[in-house]
Formats: C-alpha cells, sequence, structure tokens
C-alpha cells in the first residue's frame, strides 16, 4: 500500500488508482498479453489453477518519459504467471497495493508485500507469480535517462546501474517516492476530468520526472550509492585539497577531469567519492562555480575600467558564453551584464 494522503482516490487496494485513465477492460486473456507486451515488452503471460475469463484492468497516466500503471489481472481463482526477458531499456518500479507477488530476478526470489517497493531491472530475466486478488502499481522509468540522472550528480558516467533486488520498505526516501507518485497520479486522473492538472504541464513535467528519479537513486541501494548517498563529515583528504588548489591556480586554462584524476593521483570514482563526500559536488561542478565566483569577482572590481562580459568570461576560462550566463543568472540571481551595469552606477 503506498503511503495515505489527503486525496479522494483510494490506494489501499479497495479499488485501482487513475480510475479516469482505463486503457483496457477486458476479459480476453490473449488481448491482456497483446496489450501489457505493448505497453512494456514482450513477455509470456498465463494464469495457473484458474479459469478464463479473468476480469482485466490497466489504468495509465504519462508525463514525458515515465508512465505510472494501475494494473488488477481480476483472477479470484488461481495465480497469474509473468515471464519477462531482459528488457534493455526500462526500469521498474514495483508497488503491491493488495496481496503478495512473488519475482525472482535472475536468482534472487522475492516476495512484494503492501508497504513496499522493488526495481526491475533492464538486464535481468524476471519471473512474477501474482495470487488471487492482486493488484499492483509499477513505474516505468527510461534507463537511459535514469542513467542520466546519475551521471549528473556524480559529474561522471560510473558504468552500468544495477539496483538491489530486494524489497523496500516505504520509509524515508522511498516514502517520498511513494507519496510523489501517488500525488502526480491524482493530479494527472483529476485534471482529465477537470483540465486542471499541473504536473504535466511543459515546463514541469521535466523536473518532477527528474525528482522522481533522484529519489529512486536515493531509495533503492544500487551498486553506485556509495557515492551517491556519501555525505560530508571531516576534513577533505589530501587528493581532493590537490585538485581545488590546481583549480585555483589554473581556472583561466582548459581544465579536463582525466588531468584532474592525475592531479590528485587517485581513481575517478575515489575523485568523485571525496568531491561528493567532502564538498557535495563534483570536480567538475567546483571548476564550474569557482570560475562563476571569480567572474563576478572581476566584474564587479573591473566596472570602472571599461571591462566587458565577454572580456571576462574569457579570461575566467568559459569557452560559451550564452552559457555562461545561464550559469551565472542561475548561481548569483541576475545576468552578467546587470552585474557589470550596477556596479558601474556605485
Amino acid at each position: 500500500m503506498i503511503p495515505a494522503m489527503t486525496s479522494v482516490r483510494s490506494w489501499d487496494g479497495s479499488d485501482l488508482p487513475l480510475p479516469s485513465l482505463t486503457r483496457l477492460a477486458t476479459r480476453d486473456i490473449n488481448e491482456v498479453h497483446d496489450h501489457m507486451s505493448r505497453m512494456f515488452c514482450p513477455h509470456d503471460l498465463r494464469v495457473e489453477g484458474g479459469n478464463p475469463p479473468i476480469a482485466f484492468r490497466h489504468h495509465q497516466a504519462s508525463l514525458k518519459s515515465v508512465t505510472f500503471n494501475a494494473t488488477d489481472y481480476g483472477n479470484p481463482y488461481g495465480r497469474v504467471v509473468v515471464n519477462i526477458p531482459p528488457m534493455d531499456a526500462l526500469y521498474l518500479v514495483q508497488f503491491s497495493l493488495r496481496g503478495v507477488a512473488q519475482i525472482t530476478q535472475d536468482n534472487a526470489t522475492i516476495e512484494l508485500h503492501p508497504g513496499q517497493m522493488c526495481v526491475l531491472g533492464p538486464d535481468a530475466k524476471v519471473r512474477q507469480m501474482f495470487g488471487d486478488g492482486y493488484k499492483h502499481f509499477t513505474v516505468k522509468m527510461d534507463k537511459n535517462g535514469l542513467e542520466a540522472i546519475l551521471a549528473q550528480e556524480l559529474g561522471f558516467r560510473p558504468g552500468d546501474l544495477h539496483f538491489s533486488p530486494q524489497p523496500v520498505q516505504l520509509e524515508g526516501a522511498a516514502a517520498a517516492f511513494a507519496q510523489l507518485v501517488r500525488t502526480v497520479c491524482d493530479n494527472l486522473d483529476t485534471g482529465l476530468e477537470t483540465g486542471l492538472s499541473g504536473f504535466n504541464h511543459a515546463r514541469a513535467s521535466g523536473a518532477v520526472e527528474e525528482t522522481l528519479q533522484r529519489l529512486l537513486l536515493a531509495a533503492v541501494p544500487h551498486n553506485h550509492s556509495d557515492l551517491f548517498d556519501a555525505p560530508a563529515s571531516c576534513p577533505a583528504p589530501y587528493y581532493v585539497r590537490r585538485v581545488e588548489e590546481f583549480i585555483h591556480e589554473h581556472a583561466q586554462s582548459p581544465i579536463t577531469l582525466e588531468e584532474m584524476i592525475v592531479v590528485s593521483s587517485v581513481s575517478a570514482r575515489s575523485l568523485h567519492a571525496g568531491f561528493r563526500r567532502f564538498r557535495n559536488t563534483t570536480p567538475m561542478l567546483y571548476l564550474k562555480n569557482h570560475r562563476l565566483d571569480l567572474a563576478r569577482r572581476q566584474l564587479r572590481e573591473g566596472a570602472d575600467t571599461g571591462v566587458s562580459v565577454t572580456e571576462v568570461a574569457l579570461a575566467c576560462g568559459f569557452t560559451h558564453l550564452s552559457k555562461f550566463a545561464r550559469d551565472y543568472l542561475e548561481r548569483f540571481g541576475e545576468r552578467p551584464s546587470m552585474t557589470l551595469k550596477r556596479m558601474s552606477g556605485r
């Protein structure tokens, strides 16, 4: 069961979420198989110990690349077995709304109960068994999008992402993820009736997806959790300070991540873990912010000498002027030209 919030929609398993967004309702098991193969990926589906027809329902809402799926196979007599080959490009986040699912990824088998979530990875063979009356909710996420967010947070691409197959209790970041899913779905569902949905707005949907992706990376353990979760707790080690000194001395020149790794004398993974833990950033973001701080100082100090924004940007190591202006605005709340104008008018 997804944590309760103030909502008119039922998420406790007594009904199915997203009732206004029905994609399919049928008693034909073959139609169910064809439909779910299109919605997710080709797979094998059968009913054991029961006699179709079943009373299948699938409700679905979408943002950009993330889709939300509420499913009830409506089989009161037996169990539904789903065999899924490697999905290649998808992560599936699973919740039990009612009943227990037995899920096997490669050689690891778990039971998923209400109040838990788990992640099905793109590279594993998956076997799911749903008992009678089982209802579940699935968030489908694009592999490239999720791994791009991880790379953005770490400042480099750390390699393939693998989540733990074990179920996670809906606490902490997992509860926040589940609650945001529910809030978004209730808004999309109600918005269909009222025309007032906000989460699918073109200016909002991308940010909502990124928040969900970050919460998932925080909620479910994975092979890069040590980098993603590392807190700052004590003075930075020598290799972090060595790279900081290198940046301060050479900020005006082109600096690559590879050069920082050489200067640090440690591996890329250790360098990024150090910056994440002790500076709450990445080496490349540290470089960018240092350059921005340097540019702001030069704009303020050179306002009376006729210096231009272009001259300052190039002197501080920025080669793309429009990106410099955007980054400057994001960091300081004003455009570099406004800083120059404001300081010139003192």
